[in-house]
């Protein structure tokens, strides 16, 4: 059953209302008061039944915590502390009064996530598109689109330590379901992969080639061990696990989809170019912003499970744009990766190139101009990845990947608004005190 936030209109003598001690004109008070929460109820209300059970935790408070959580870069662990000593965090989720405990367990979290799926961010995403009204339709006539890479919270990926940890979930599933082993080789493997480090040294490449040999040995010799003393059912049980260790475990380096993590076996190993980190270990994500001046808007996010061509990204985008009622742009621009298409959709693809003979000054101008304004989506994707939570995905699953880029782009939209909010507000203070000249504030918000 859904549950509601009490509907407290009466004073506590003990208790001064939230709204009796917090700045109005604080941020997140504007944009708490602009959110239309009402559209959260609507859009999520069927995904709890009517009148049966215990009551959930009211929506608002669910979907403002999620938000916060983005917005200032906490974990599900980590929100609770800053929420239980912030007025202006439970302001923000529809508290009356200050409370000092957290409401629900951060596990919540997580069964919210499963309950909505990545179609309810989706939802969550495109609201805050569309709460900057007009600016939407000014910044989505000409946009930037880029790819770049959201790694998993994974540790970086070596045969010997995929080895390792192969040989270590062979003996869990035997100590689970009661299988006799002959041997555990628990010391020996965690000797052999502290032989493996510095691998590339001179006096150490032997030693460590032939440690290497032997975690393969002995993670093979594990499986087929659970091969022969497993019943069918068990067999059955652990059959994709089984796989996907024997990949792990047997997989040479000029093979395709490679395995670079047990509990995230979707992560692929990307190279962007960069001398400082040549090859990322995540899931890629491709972006659409706005391209005129100003505060720009993410209107398109979305993450990507498989290892695209950057230029396969764009179709993907716009066709979120207009599932999310968003006006196609006439121009994207795009770098070089993007070489392909000319046009998608109606939209037409911009890459540098070479001018043409034909072509004037004033359209070389025109075209430069465009071409490096792109480089504008870079410093946003930056952003998103240290102030939003899109540097690494601790979030479980593939859908985990599309959550977590959703839920960043939302993030950078609302810090837009925010802003935006307090430039009005400060604006209409300075009209009201110093201009003598009112204007009504819902007019200019």
């Amino acid at each position: 059953m859904l549950g509601q936030l009490p509907k407290i209109t009466q004073r506590d003598i003990f208790r001064p209302m939230l709204k009796d001690f917090i700045d109005p004109s604080h941020e997140l008070i504007l944009l708490a008061n602009t959110i239309d929460w009402q559209y959260f109820e609507d859009e999520f209300s069927h995904f709890y039944c009517a009148d049966n059970g215990s009551p959930s935790v009211p929506l608002r408070l669910m979907v403002g915590c999620l938000l916060l959580k983005q917005m200032y870069n906490l974990g599900d662990e980590t929100l609770p502390i800053s929420w239980v000593r912030d007025a202006y965090f439970q302001y923000f989720c529809g508290m009356t009064f200050f409370e000092h405990k957290f409401p629900f367990t951060p596990s919540d979290f997580s069964h919210f996530r499963k309950r909505i799926g990545v179609d309810g961010f989706e939802k969550i995403f495109a609201y805050s598109v569309k709460i900057h009204g007009k600016d939407v339709a000014k910044q989505a006539k000409f946009v930037l689109s880029d790819t770049t890479v959201q790694e998993n919270n994974t540790t970086f990926p070596t045969d010997a330590k995929l080895c390792k940890k192969v040989i270590d979930k062979c003996n869990k599933i035997a100590e689970r379901e009661g299988i006799q082993q002959r041997q555990k080789h628990k010391k020996e493997s965690k000797q052999l992969v502290q032989a493996t480090y510095n691998g590339n040294h001179p006096k150490r490449s032997k030693v460590a080639k032939k440690a290497k040999k032997r975690l393969q040995t002995i993670a093979n010799k594990q499986l087929r061990e659970l091969d022969r003393k497993m019943t069918e059912e068990q067999k059955n049980r652990y059959k994709e696990d089984i796989d996907l260790y024997q990949r792990a475990v047997n997989q040479r380096k000029s093979d395709t989809n490679k395995v670079y993590s047990l509990h995230k076996p979707f992560t692929k190993c990307i190279c962007k170019g960069k001398a400082h980190k040549p090859y990322e270990f995540g899931n890629k994500v491709g972006v659409i912003t706005g391209g005129v001046k100003g505060k720009k808007i993410v209107l398109a996010i979305k993450g990507f499970i498989d290892n695209i061509f950057d230029g396969h990204s764009i179709e993907p985008l716009l066709n979120q744009m207009k599932f999310n009622n968003i006006s196609l742009p006439q121009e994207l621009v795009y770098d070089r990766g993007g070489k392909g298409k000319k046009a998608i959709m109606g939209v037409k693809i911009l890459i540098p190139s070479p001018p043409r003979k034909s072509d004037t000054a004033y359209q070389k101008r025109t075209k430069q101009k465009k071409h490096r304004r792109r480089a504008a989506v870079e410093p946003i994707q930056g952003h998103l990845k240290s102030d939003f939570r899109m540097e690494k995905n601790y979030l479980w699953g593939e859908d985990g990947v599309k959550i977590n880029a959703l839920m960043s782009g939302c993030a950078w939209n609302l810090k837009k608004m925010m802003e935006k909010l307090k430039e009005t507000f400060l604006q209409f203070i300075f009209n009201l005190f110093f201009q003598k000249k009112i204007i009504p504030i819902w007019n200019v918000i």
